[in-house]
């Protein structure tokens, strides 16, 4: 096996133990993990009494492709330094869960739900962006759950909004 390869294997075994280390002393039941424990909680628990039971496969790919986008560019943006998850609600993977696989394709899935025509969901969809980048993240980051490094509210604004018309397009190219 190639050196570099052994060097970075060594690398990601400290770095694991490091991370179930530091979540067990600092992050695990403290006040931003239960934040983030509602966050991935609450979000599914309306989602399932709002959820319209005829649009049910429609409406589920289409968080799943939010999910698959999210969840990407946040491993990704990690990966770069863009950004650092201090609290996480688990120790390794999954760096955001309580985003990527709750509350941002929750609220995508109710605004495609709810708004059905491309001007309607885009207005939702700017809201949301809106609440999401502009109060959301700043909250995140006074509870410490996030530390941006390289990396702008006005980015967020952006993403949320390229996801959410992203999704949308897959989804009525694929059910059309």
């Amino acid at each position: 096996m190639d050196e570099t390869i052994k060097d970075l294997i060594a690398l990601q075994q400290r770095y694991a133990a490091l991370a179930i280390e530091s979540w067990l002393s600092n992050s695990v039941f403290n006040l931003s993990w239960w934040f983030l424990l509602i966050l991935s909680v609450v979000p599914w628990l309306i989602f399932v009494k709002l959820l319209d039971k005829n649009r049910t496969l429609q409406t589920w790919s289409f968080g799943l492709v939010v999910i698959i986008i999210t969840s990407f560019t946040d491993d990704l943006g990690s990966e770069l330094s863009a950004w650092v998850y201090p609290i996480k609600f688990v120790p390794i993977g999954l760096l955001a869960f309580p985003f990527d696989f709750s509350v941002i394709p929750v609220s995508c899935m109710l605004i495609y739900q709810y708004f059905n025509t491309w001007k309607t969901f885009s207005i939702a969809l700017v809201s949301q962006a809106a609440i999401f980048a502009f109060i959301g993240e700043p909250i995140s980051v006074m509870l410490g759950t996030v530390t941006y490094l390289k990396w702008k509210y006005i980015y967020s604004f952006v993403f949320y909004i390229v996801t959410g018309i992203i999704a949308r397009f897959v989804i009525q190219k694929w059910t059309s």
